[in-house]
């Protein structure tokens, strides 16, 4: 009976995993397969249109501006035919064309100017002839640079009913400047007005402004407003430039197409803008959202991975990152919630307990291994004095007797007892280095950076290699237990050095900050590989490296190792003031 249970159990279990399987290999990518055809079908579609539009307003704008420069061309050579045919006297009824002609023409009229730009005469007052000279001037100072003078197009003015009139000006066979002045509004309606009679699209012609960054609206049509961008508006600058194209961009009716074509003989651009969605059929529009019914089940699927994702597998990957963080001693980031379902966050109530009881246990840990740690100064001190005060002046006074007995002994006695005298100096020699082992007696009295420095002198001379001491900054007393533990760490450091490096050199820095205080003793020895995790060096037998981080630990300080096989090893401590 039970083991069908379990096979039922069992069969349950694959058929969920194999619908899983089915749903997220089968059903998922089915969905999003349709989608993509849908969304593809829909843009390419769009592009097309986009397209289309722009190629008709291109063609459009390009044949508008041709219309133009055969108006401008005409008058033009009009106005050179006058200037030919007018007489010695300057009398406008010696023109070759009948006033009507002329005024149908030039409907600002004409006007004829000495060559220092002094007014003479003019068939029309429509225009202030007396308030232009400088725009005349500057017209003919153009045409007196050319090898072959003809007409010019000149700058714009307002006539005294506020409508903008254009000056072609040419110079006659007398010398004299001849000024016609027509309407370019006028002019481009008559020239484009059956082109560009379409409600959606904005149609603008311009000209260069008198600063680089503006321009002159000579006509419009439509609806659009180009803004204040100046010359910065797409096409405008192109158009003004003498190029022609597409351009195209974001407005606040949708997407704008933008054709543009230049108008070289006047140095004018004309411009044509549209929001080309407004012109999509609506019906076909619709046609293209018809796959996305496919949007819901495709939501329901999105749902359902976003669910399984959120509050399962999202969770359990914060969880498996704090518990990482647990294990390297980072007893806060088990803390963080991470949510999901309620298996998961139970989970993390359990890890947070455990991480309370560890910490209280290293930290238990750490009290306990502070206590050992000032026990063994203890006894180390102890050890030192009672060598000091016993051992040392027994030695001491044993060392007087033998003096006193070669005083009287006979002299082939005194070589032996000079060997044992010398013996016996030696003995208190070696006790007496053992003693600063032990209690480094300079430490208390003249602070952490002469014991060092004495420290390093003596290793010196036992390891039988070089070690230099360094200084830096202002020296500042800690307190006894904090210079204790450092030292220690030091002549650790320098015991590993002398017996495990096989080092040439070595080197020991000290130094004071007013934010800091840090040591660093390095080697040019063998190196080691570093274990990723501190808790790891009793595996590989660095116990000394344990204990130095156990001492690093007691007084905050930041302990940091960096070594690499056959290029030495570094070991910092800084103590943050």
């Amino acid at each position: 009976m039970l083991s069908k249970l379990k096979n039922k159990s069992t069969n349950k279990f694959n058929w969920r995993g194999f619908t899983l399987q089915l749903f997220v290999i089968t059903i998922i990518p089915l969905a999003a397969l349709l989608l993509i055809v849908a969304f593809g079908s829909q843009s390419l579609h769009r592009e097309a249109m986009r397209n289309l539009v722009g190629d008709r307003d291109l063609r459009t704008a390009r044949a508008a501006a041709s219309s133009i420069e055969q108006e401008i061309d005409q008058s033009i050579n009009t106005m050179d035919l006058l200037s030919r045919s007018l007489d010695i006297q300057s009398d406008f009824s010696s023109f070759i064309f009948k006033p009507e002609e002329i005024n149908s023409i030039f409907d600002g009229g004409l006007a004829l100017f000495s060559r220092d730009g002094q007014f003479i005469k003019s068939s029309s007052t429509r225009i202030d002839w007396q308030k232009i000279p400088p725009q005349i001037l500057k017209s003919f100072n153009s045409l007196k640079k050319e090898i072959t003078p003809s007409v010019v197009l000149g700058q714009p003015v307002i006539s005294k009913n506020s409508e903008a009139y254009l000056l072609i000006v040419t110079i006659t066979d007398n010398h004299e400047i001849l000024v016609g002045a027509f309407s370019a509004n006028r002019l481009i309606k008559n020239a484009i007005g059956d082109l560009v009679q379409m409600s959606q699209t904005t149609t603008v012609v311009i000209s260069p402004g008198e600063m680089d960054e503006k321009y002159e609206i000579l006509f419009q049509t439509g609806t659009l407003s180009l803004g204040k961008e100046g010359v910065f508006h797409p096409g405008i600058r192109d158009s003004l430039n003498g190029e022609s194209g597409i351009n195209y961009y974001q407005g606040e009716e949708g997407e704008h197409v933008i054709a543009f074509a230049p108008i070289p003989s006047a140095g004018w651009g004309l411009v044509s803008e549209e929001a080309w969605e407004n012109i999509a059929n609506p019906y076909l529009n619709t046609t293209q959202y018809a796959p996305l019914t496919i949007i819901p089940v495709f939501l329901f699927t999105l749902m359902a991975v976003w669910f399984g994702a959120r509050r399962i597998v999202q969770p359990l990957q914060k969880l498996e990152k704090q518990a990482a963080n647990l294990a390297n001693g980072d007893f806060a980031a088990i803390q963080i919630p991470v949510g999901g379902i309620a298996e998961i966050r139970n989970l993390q109530l359990e890890l947070i307990e455990m991480a309370a009881k560890l910490k209280d246990a290293q930290q238990n840990l750490h009290s306990y291994i502070g206590a050992i740690t000032e026990g063994i100064e203890n006894e180390r001190r102890s050890l030192a004095r009672d060598i000091h005060d016993d051992t040392i002046q027994s030695l001491i006074a044993l060392n007087q007797r033998i003096q006193l007995i070669m005083m009287k002994a006979a002299d082939h006695q005194k070589k032996d007892l000079q060997e044992l005298l010398a013996l016996m100096r030696q003995t208190m020699e070696n006790l007496r280095r053992m003693i600063r082992g032990l209690r480094p007696i300079y430490l208390e009295d003249l602070g952490l950076s002469a014991s060092l420095e004495m420290l390093v002198n003596e290793m010196e001379q036992t390891a039988n290699i070089p070690i230099k001491f360094q200084l830096h900054g202002l020296e500042c007393r800690l307190d006894s237990n904090t210079e204790m533990l450092l030292y220690r760490m030091v002549q650790e450091s320098l015991n590993n050095v002398i017996h495990h490096a096989e080092a040439r050199h070595s080197w020991v820095e000290l130094g004071f900050s007013e934010t800091e205080i840090f040591i660093k003793i390095w080697d040019d020895g063998k190196g080691f590989v570093v274990p990723a995790n501190p808790t790891d060096f009793t595996k590989y037998g660095h116990f000394g490296l344990i204990g130095m981080q156990e001492r690093a630990e007691i007084i905050n300080a930041d302990f940091k190792i960096s070594a690499s096989p056959n290029n030495g090893t570094e070991i910092t401590i800084k103590i943050i003031k």
